[in-house]
């Protein structure tokens, strides 16, 4: 079942693309793909990426955007907000990308040699591994390209929210049942669970995770679902407001529900900041989040973060949870002083970067957060280079905030994303999600000065501040006041209006 499921889905999404717009196709198949698909499935060729649930969403869209006709039902959106080309502009990305392969490439180079530990020998790397880690990251980053390319506008960052809003109210009804029925989805749909059940039994009660690897995956979701639908409601002047008023509050009490004490905590955090801070301010905020993120390995190195506050503030929050906390610190150390021993470009993959007893062979760290993960597989460079691409959008949001005129939606995006972001450091769950918001906020960079072309209404015209976007063309989009059209912008017309006469 689980792997027809798999090969359901491209079918699925080609019969679909026949009646929506290319980008909510994008948001059915990703966003869908990651809710519904199984985990721990596909199909693993030589040298080729895995085709599992975080590949086939993406190839499948890949191969639509290149076949599908540039006239039609699916077009018009296209030609309305599609930038040129499948590679970002801006150089900063692009060196984020060059510094993947490059690194890539590097870790098998500087690898070759085997490692023995007692009974347990892992091989050395390969230049095949270098082509085979490529393929990888260009197949994590298909989400990134996609988000660039089609969601670069004011317009469709409010699509992109309110598909999340829509998935979390709907995911929402399947953690429920969970919540009170223990999570037994994922076997009573595909036959297997997917991770240890005992980590999903909380204070009594049972933490759901539905289709996902992990109920930490689906709490981190929630909680971006929830300040999805309250950027929505606070930046969207709708009839329908309340709609969205309604689902963020369903939202946010559904995340109470889940026993996911770091999920809650982030969207309680976030949430005073989308609700009540003004631009300039929630864009600072995200950008001192992103920093923070960028930062945090060197600061943990330079034993500069207070582990030792975070455990007392922990033990004073849940006592049951201070212990679960300290062995993650210590793990990370240990991690930290492995990975040292390769800092450039790691240790490469068959879990060359974890920390194993000399003489039985016995594993004795676990890696949990994403950043660790990184440095000690990929070293600086791949760790720089990733998080970098994913974190920097927000930084130079509000670096650019005045020049750029960034709009409210755009605002609530890059909140989103840092919200996002912020679980990679206790956890490992990068989500296609996340990396396309990430790819939404650099083609928003890549547009630079305010998409005036598109409306020339003024903030002042609309009631409480609010920004009327719909979910068709840009007509409606409203930007303040009257900043020059950079060149890249007129190209970008022009691409567009060559697509729409084609």
């Amino acid at each position: 079942m689980a792997k027809l499921a798999l090969l359901v889905w491209p079918v699925l999404i080609i019969i679909l693309a026949q009646r929506l717009s290319f980008q909510k196709i994008i948001l059915v198949s990703l966003i869908g793909g990651f809710l519904l698909l199984p985990t721990q499935t596909g199909w693993d060729f030589p040298l080729l990426p895995a085709f599992n649930k975080d590949s086939i969403p993406g190839f499948t869209l890949l191969v639509l955007a290149m076949l599908l006709p540039r006239a039609g039902g699916a077009s018009d959106a296209r030609a309305q907000f599609e930038l040129p080309g499948w590679l970002p502009r801006t150089g900063l990305a692009i060196l984020g990308l060059v510094l993947m392969i490059f690194g890539n490439q590097m870790t098998a180079l500087t690898n070759g040699e085997s490692l023995s530990f007692g009974p347990t020998t892992i091989p050395g790397l390969r230049i095949y591994d270098g082509f085979s880690l490529i393929l990888g990251t260009l197949t994590m980053l298909v989400p990134f390209f996609l988000g660039r390319k089609f969601f670069a506008h004011p317009e469709t960052h409010v699509l992109l929210l309110k598909a999340m809003m829509i998935a979390g109210v709907g995911y929402s009804f399947l953690a429920l049942f969970e919540v009170r029925m223990s999570p037994q989805l994922n076997v009573m749909v595909y036959g297997f669970f997917p991770h240890s059940f005992a980590q999903h039994v909380r204070s009594g009660g049972f933490r759901p995770l539905v289709f996902m690897e992990h109920g930490l995956q689906l709490a981190l979701f929630s909680a971006a679902a929830t300040l999805a639908a309250f950027g929505v409601w606070r930046s969207v002047d709708s009839k329908r407001s309340w709609i969205y008023l309604l689902a963020a509050c369903w939202l946010l009490g559904t995340l109470g529900l889940m026993n996911s004490l770091g999920a809650l905590i982030i969207a309680v955090v976030f949430l005073p900041v989308v609700l009540f801070l003004g631009r300039p301010l929630q864009l600072l905020f995200a950008a001192m989040i992103c920093s923070a993120i960028i930062l945090y390995p060197m600061l943990r190195g330079a034993d500069l973060v207070p582990t030792d506050r975070l455990l007392s503030m922990s033990a004073a929050i849940d006592p049951d949870r201070a212990p679960s906390l300290r062995y993650r610190f210590d793990n990370e150390a240990a991690l930290l002083e492995r990975a040292g021993d390769k800092p450039l470009f790691g240790w490469g993959g068959w879990d060359r970067n974890r920390v194993f007893d000399p003489e039985t062979g016995r594993d004795l760290a676990e890696t949990d957060g994403a950043w660790v993960v990184l440095i000690g597989t990929r070293g600086w460079i791949g760790y720089l280079a990733v998080f970098g691409l994913l974190a920097a959008p927000g930084i130079l949001l509000a670096v650019n905030r005045r020049r750029y005129d960034v709009s409210p939606i755009t605002v609530a995006l890059a909140l989103v994303l840092a919200a996002s972001l912020v679980d990679l450091i206790p956890n490992g769950f990068l989500s296609p999600v996340t990396i396309l918001l990430a790819g939404a906020l650099w083609g928003r960079l890549e547009l630079g000065v305010s998409v005036q072309d598109a409306s020339q209404v003024s903030d002042a015209q609309t009631p409480r501040g609010k920004q009327n976007y719909a979910w068709g063309g840009p007509s409606e989009l409203l930007s303040t006041g009257a900043p020059k059209v950079s060149a890249y912008t007129r190209q970008v017309t022009r691409h567009q209006r060559t697509r729409k006469s084609e």
